[in-house]
């Protein structure tokens, strides 16, 4: 697909052509204007309008980082059949913000949809153009947002779809199973588990639960939107965007050595059910007569996360659609995950803890609706957290959490997250009272016979 399909606008040069209302630009991104360290509680920018190929559909993304009381709000409108749409938004955006894309809203007579990560065009001759423009709020005016990339990704009516030169390249993946993970978001989650592993392949020690939290909207209870899993993503640092892309992008991913999360339909599954999996290479067969992809999905048994499938059966469920992931700039730190650590002091009733930080209590929010879990030290030296076996706790009325009888042992000790709707977490260290029981001694080696 060639690059005038992907219209990505990052640095200065690109953003310096669109128009700024309130905004300005500093270190090559875009900012609330200001003066004196008071920046103006809202300003726009507007990209200029751009040429595409004629497309169906158009995904949106965009990386910011997002302080304390700051959101950003990305729209756009497409030109299709010689007229422009109105503003089309995709929601209001921060992991602090109570996160709701617009769902699927008609524009056209209903012959365009403005989707909850993307825009849908049924006009015949689909759409020609694109326009894009964010919003940047602050309720503080000491804080401002900061937009680093805004990108369109159209997926072209006439699309030669290519496969490109072979590549024969095993990238490192961590493997993590959506049996181990919070059960709330069902097969939704295998999204931010994949970009889990996308991210802690590069040193991170990231939950997937921290991301699916920070980007779950509301609209559809789910962590199935691509777009705000690009956001989420670059509140970590790094640069990530969806595209439409074919083999030949996939396999120039995997050459480049960036891992990517590839969207597939599932067989004989409803229209428009989908599912995530994490393109880690591609190899041959025994005969090297036949291209393999490699992949892990997300939705197999730990242990099993790993799978293949020949070039030509990958081919048939790949949807085109994909989230790309880049190295964060050296010297470049993001604002996510955030991580507070407490303490965690017995309550009134065996197993039950209550949270404290620096000596005062510090109870969970009566309308928390986050995930808690408990993770063992079994002695493992497990590459990143996400590789520990996890069990949810109960939260209580009071703030506090219950570990389950099971969990009980004398001297046993335990690392406890606490993930709320933001994707901000509270972490604590817990050890047992008591000595842990020895371990069954072993049995003496039998002697050797003489001969």
């Amino acid at each position: 697909m060639g690059p005038n399909h992907n219209l990505i606008l990052s640095g200065t040069e690109a953003f310096s052509k669109g128009s700024m209302d309130n905004v300005t630009l500093q270190d090559g991104c875009i900012v609330l204007d200001g003066h004196a360290g008071r920046h103006m509680p809202f300003g726009c920018y507007t990209s200029p309008e751009f040429a595409l190929p004629p497309f169906c559909n158009l995904n949106v993304s965009w990386n910011a980082n997002t302080p304390t009381k700051t959101v950003v709000e990305a729209q756009c409108r497409i030109l299709a059949g010689g007229v422009w749409t109105e503003w089309m938004t995709f929601g209001k955006w921060s992991p602090e913000y109570p996160r709701r894309s617009p769902g699927s809203i008609g524009y056209a007579d209903n012959r365009i949809f403005c989707m909850s990560d993307g825009i849908t065009v049924a006009v015949p001759g689909g759409g020609t153009g694109v326009q894009l423009r964010v919003y940047l709020y602050s309720d503080d005016e000491k804080q401002t947002p900061t937009l680093r990339l805004l990108s369109a990704s159209a997926r072209p009516l006439a699309w030669e779809k290519q496969d490109g030169l072979p590549v024969n390249r095993t990238l490192y993946l961590p493997e993590y199973s959506l049996q181990s993970r919070d059960p709330s978001f069902g097969l939704s989650m295998d999204l931010p588990v994949i970009l889990t592993a996308m991210l802690n392949r590069y040193g991170e020690d990231i939950l997937p639960e921290e991301l699916a939290y920070g980007m779950s909207d509301g609209a559809t209870a789910s962590c199935r939107n691509a777009a705000y899993a690009a956001a989420m993503v670059s509140s970590c640092g790094y640069r990530c965007l969806q595209l439409w892309a074919d083999i030949k992008d996939l396999r120039t991913e995997i050459r480049s050595g960036f891992a990517a999360a590839a969207e597939l339909e599932l067989p004989n599954a409803r229209d428009g059910d989908t599912h995530w999996v994490g393109v880690y290479g591609f190899s041959h067969d025994e005969n090297r007569h036949n291209d393999i992809v490699l992949f892990h999905d997300p939705s197999a048994e730990p242990g099993e996360v790993a799978r293949t499938l020949s070039l030509e059966d990958f081919r048939r469920v790949f949807t085109g659609r994909i989230v790309a992931l880049r190295r964060r700039p050296h010297g470049f730190h993001g604002t996510r995950p955030s991580r507070v650590t407490c303490a965690l002091k017995p309550g009134v009733e065996p197993g039950e803890y209550q949270f404290d930080r620096r000596g005062d209590p510090w109870p969970l929010p009566e309308d928390f609706d986050g995930w808690v879990a408990a993770a063992a030290h079994d002695g493992v030296a497990h590459a990143t957290t996400a590789g520990r076996t996890f069990v949810r706790l109960e939260p209580l009325n009071d703030g506090g959490v219950k570990l389950p009888a099971a969990l009980l042992t004398p001297g046993a000790r335990y690392t406890v997250y606490a993930v709320d709707e933001t994707g901000a977490a509270r972490v604590a260290e817990l050890r047992l009272p008591g000595t842990p029981p020895k371990p069954p001694a072993e049995e003496p080696a039998a002697k050797q016979s003489k001969r």
